[in-house]
């Protein structure tokens, strides 16, 4: 159990750790995306509204890159002047101001080097589709021919912005027609998938080193549960044994008083009680030995169908004399690699507990099959006062439902602990759950 529950820790600080790796991940990625692409957003509409090029915002009219086939620099916009360039090369301007458009350009978005940076081209189309400009002065990648047929078949598609390949455009309309303008995003694409990889890799390394930590540090984080746990098994383990000694003797007293007396009821509750409590006291060994791994299997093949077979014929007569239907579907000629004897007392127990629990009338289904390399053995009974979904309660020890004070019903409620670990041991498992609130389905899974 120890083992299980450090298990489970590791995998829960796992999963939260990297719940919180994805989200940071995400963020980082997801911001530094948009980051990027608003930027060239604002690239686009500068360039748009300057009509294909940067030059309005150079000192005198200045532009960056000579105009192509003899055209005329645009003019800029009544009622606006170009920012003055006054410092250095990384100086920054401000375009706050509303421009032709009604669009605003965020502060620092360029510098004196933006423009020598800034692959792109540009191509206007009149109404009929017809190129009326092309300038690729500013890009080496894209030929003139390129660059209509790429502005005409998103003419064509109606598509006004995106991205094409790892170009990103923008179409606006002008007295001349339908300015198309394109920015090259590859090495800008290439940035934020390369911080996407390294943010990856960084975001893998810290979930290793905190699954390392948490590995190293599991152990001593669950030391106090561990060390409560093996107290609580060693005290079942010696409170039954020294429970022996005095139930022996005062068994032995109640039988020397019936020579001595005569059988009396007094004696005959005394028996039944010693015999109750021995009975509960080896039960409760015999857990505490499986849950500390101190119980030795003796793994051999068997038969199994034949098994089941055996150990349910007795409870069928059971369950005839309190007025209960009991059915069994067991699949001929299965094996097992186990305890036979401990796989017999797991099906006694799970027959044993659908006896007692089905109420007058009801029905018992006994199942066992082979499924995808898994055994599959259950048991289905009419229960009442039951509720829909699972139910892990009913493992717990000394769990007897409605029925555990008002002794009608004989056992100690340990049964299904007992057949728990005996599933656990032969590293399978056992579930409870009700389908339809009227049944209950216990089945196990080896």
């Amino acid at each position: 159990m120890i083992k299980k529950l450090r298990k489970s820790f590791i995998i829960t600080a796992m999963l939260s750790v990297t719940a919180v790796l994805v989200v940071i991940v995400a963020v980082m990625n997801i911001a530094n995306y948009i980051s990027s692409d608003s930027e060239a957003d604002q690239l686009l509409r500068l360039l748009s509204d300057n009509g294909g090029s940067f030059g309005q915002f150079f000192p005198s009219g200045e532009q960056p890159f000579p105009a192509q086939d003899g055209e005329e620099p645009p003019a800029k916009p009544d009622g606006e002047e170009p920012p003055e360039m006054s410092g250095g090369m990384n100086e920054r301007w401000d375009f706050r101001k509303n421009n032709k458009n009604g669009n605003f350009f965020v502060k620092n978005v360029l510098t004196a080097e933006t423009p020598y940076e800034t692959r792109f081209f540009s191509v206007t189309l009149d109404s009929t589709g017809e190129a009326v400009s092309i300038d690729t002065g500013q890009i080496a990648a894209v030929t003139s021919d390129e660059a209509l047929e790429m502005a005409k078949r998103l003419c064509a598609e109606g598509k006004r912005s995106g991205y094409e390949e790892s170009y990103k455009y923008l179409a606006t309309d002008t007295d001349r027609g339908t300015l198309y303008v394109f920015i090259d995003r590859t090495r800008a694409l290439r940035s934020v998938t390369d911080f996407m990889v390294i943010s990856l890799l960084v975001a893998l390394g810290a979930a290793a080193a905190v699954f390392v930590l948490v590995f190293i540090f599991s152990k001593f984080a669950i030391k106090p549960i561990a060390e409560s746990y093996e107290k609580q098994k060693k005290f079942i383990t010696n409170a039954g044994h020294e429970l022996k000694t005095p139930l022996a003797v005062i068994n032995s007293c109640n039988e020397v008083i019936e020579l001595e007396q005569g059988e009396t009821k007094w004696t005959r509750s005394i028996a039944a009680q010693t015999d109750k409590m021995t009975r509960l006291t080896q039960e409760l060994v015999a857990l505490a030995r499986m849950d500390e791994g101190g119980a030795q299997l003796n793994m051999e093949e068997f038969p199994l169908s034949d098994t089941v077979s055996e150990i349910l014929d007795p409870f069928e007569l059971m369950a005839e004399q309190k007025g209960i239907g009991f059915r069994t579907e067991i699949q001929p000629d299965i094996s097992y690699k186990g305890d036979r004897n401990m796989i017999a007392r797991l099906c006694s127990i799970m027959a044993d507990n659908a006896v007692k629990y089905t109420p007058e009338n009801g029905t018992i289904l006994f199942s066992l099959s082979a499924k995808n390399k898994k055994i599959v053995f259950s048991s289905e009974n009419t229960a009442e006062n039951i509720t829909k979904g699972t139910h892990p309660e009913l493992f717990d020890r000394f769990h007897r439902g409605d029925t555990s004070h008002n002794g009608d019903v004989p056992g100690f409620g340990i049964g299904l602990s007992t057949a728990q670990s005996i599933a656990a041991a032969h590293n399978g498992k056992i579930e409870a759950f009700s389908s339809d609130g009227k049944s209950l389905n216990i089945t196990v899974k080896l």
